[in-house]
């Protein structure tokens, strides 16, 4: 890059840093007396007509300086903005409040609150689907006469529980048998595979265990879309000034109570890329274009992948939500391998 574009890139960088940090248009003064580029106002001001010419930035109204356009945003993430480094302190301090989560659910629902201090956004934690996760165990277990609940655990530590209704009564022999079976017949097995492979199970089993192990089938085949999902810190969206009128919140707290609508935000970002951002009109949805999403991927073991992020007003600070990401993210692998390792 020549020298005259390392310093129009040096004050667009300028303008993006002081105008995440109060919301001010920025003026050209301004960036002389706090960037340290050495140059006159009068040269700043002309580099911001050619910043503003290549869309970068855009002059709010007549008397203003400059603010950046979701394009300012997208070159700055792309080419200048190197993430921030978490510091020791708050990696210990993320790692020491995951790591003795007892399951994997208080330890996502503890993420999102973790993500969301650490960034002031709307944090969103799913869990990987189940479709993608491997069979550790199932146990039946007799609840009456003619109820069973199929209890199904996974490698990555989630447990569904199904409640079966017979139309026959069954003894607890029965059940114990039915368990044995099909718990052989399933362990390791990617969910998404189980719920054949106990049908067929069902033909060549005996006749009075057929009606349970066909309907034990039909409750643990996993639902498309149906990963947990665990949100922190909704309550600061209320604070986003710059994300649009109270309307346009009403519609973002709409989207994030919509789990498929959640999910498919975090799979929409994470297609371009992990960790991954979308600035503004890069979002998928026109109610979301004054926002802006960070997002992670994290392994669950057995190839399962979770996924992790921030919805923030596209004024956000990237270098640091994307360490702040990341650092959850990783934390995250790490409290679900001892999690593996206590259920070994």
């Amino acid at each position: 890059m020549a020298a005259v574009d390392e310093r129009r890139a040096a004050v667009l960088e300028a303008i993006v840093r002081a105008y995440v940090r109060d919301g001010q248009p920025v003026g050209s003064k301004r960036i002389a007396d706090e960037a340290g580029l050495g140059v006159s106002p009068t040269t700043i001001r002309a580099d911001m007509g050619m910043l503003e010419d290549a869309g970068l930035i855009v002059q709010p109204h007549t008397s203003a300086g400059r603010v950046p356009t979701d394009a300012g945003y997208r070159f700055y993430v792309d080419q200048m903005a190197s993430a921030v480094s978490t510091s020791p302190q708050q990696q210990a301090a993320v790692e020491h409040h995951l790591l003795d989560a007892p399951d994997i659910e208080e330890l996502l629902r503890r993420s999102s609150k973790v993500l969301s201090r650490l960034t002031r956004y709307a944090a969103l934690v799913a869990a990987p689907p189940p479709d993608a996760t491997r069979v550790r165990h199932v146990e039946l277990v007799r609840l009456g006469e003619r109820h069973v609940m199929a209890v199904v655990i996974g490698h990555t530590g989630r447990v569904d529980k199904r409640t079966v209704e017979l139309a026959e009564r069954l003894d607890d022999m029965d059940v114990q048998r039915a368990s044995h079976a099909v718990n052989g017949a399933v362990r390791d097995l990617p969910m998404s595979q189980a719920a054949n492979v106990v049908a067929g199970l069902a033909e060549g089993c005996a006749p009075a265990l057929r009606p349970l192990i066909d309907a034990v089938g039909s409750e643990i085949a996993p639902e498309p879309d149906n990963s947990e999902l665990f949100l922190g810190g909704t309550a600061t969206i209320a604070g986003w000034g710059s994300a649009g009128d109270p309307a346009q919140l009403a519609r973002i707290y709409e989207a994030l109570e919509e789990q498929v609508v959640a999910l498919q935000l975090l799979r929409n970002a994470l297609a371009s890329g992990d960790p991954a951002v979308r600035i503004g009109t890069e979002m998928p949805w026109l109610e979301l274009s004054a926002c802006s999403m960070v997002a992670a991927a994290y392994q669950a073991g057995e190839g399962a992948t979770g996924s992790l992020g921030v919805l923030g007003p596209s004024r956000m600070d990237y270098p640091h939500t994307l360490a702040a990401v990341q650092t959850v993210a990783s934390s995250v692998e790490r409290a679900l391998a001892v999690l593996d390792e206590q259920r070994a």
